[in-house]
């Protein structure tokens, strides 16, 4: 894939006049994607913050180790699967799961 995308690279600076267009264009679409990113993190913390009233409802600890152990393996396989490493994966997950536990304890605590 990377080498298509250095390829498509190339391919656009001998069509393009001034090669830092190319650039522009891929962080162009950097910052779209980080925006998209973000924009999901989001949502996946409002998703963690309805499972968090739940849990408080029905008397359920915030950490469940197996939820979190398997969300974690399909993630890392998924990773693997688009060329990312299983220690990147695994660190991603690790913070994103620190953030869920830390809403959840939150909405416990009464505080946002």
């Amino acid at each position: 894939m990377l080498t298509m995308i250095i390829a498509a690279g190339y391919a656009q600076t001998s069509v393009v006049a001034n090669p830092q267009d190319t650039l522009t264009v891929f962080r162009a679409k950097i910052d779209r994607l980080d925006k998209e990113i973000i924009d999901l993190l989001g949502e996946r913390m409002e998703a963690a913050r309805a499972i968090g009233i739940y849990k408080m409802v029905h008397k359920v600890e915030v950490v469940q180790s197996n939820r979190f152990n398997e969300v974690l393996q399909r993630a890392v396989d998924h990773g693997k699967s688009k060329g990312l490493s299983e220690a990147f994966i695994k660190e991603l997950y690790e913070d994103i799961h620190k953030e869920s536990i830390r809403q959840q304890e939150a909405l416990k605590n009464g505080v946002k």
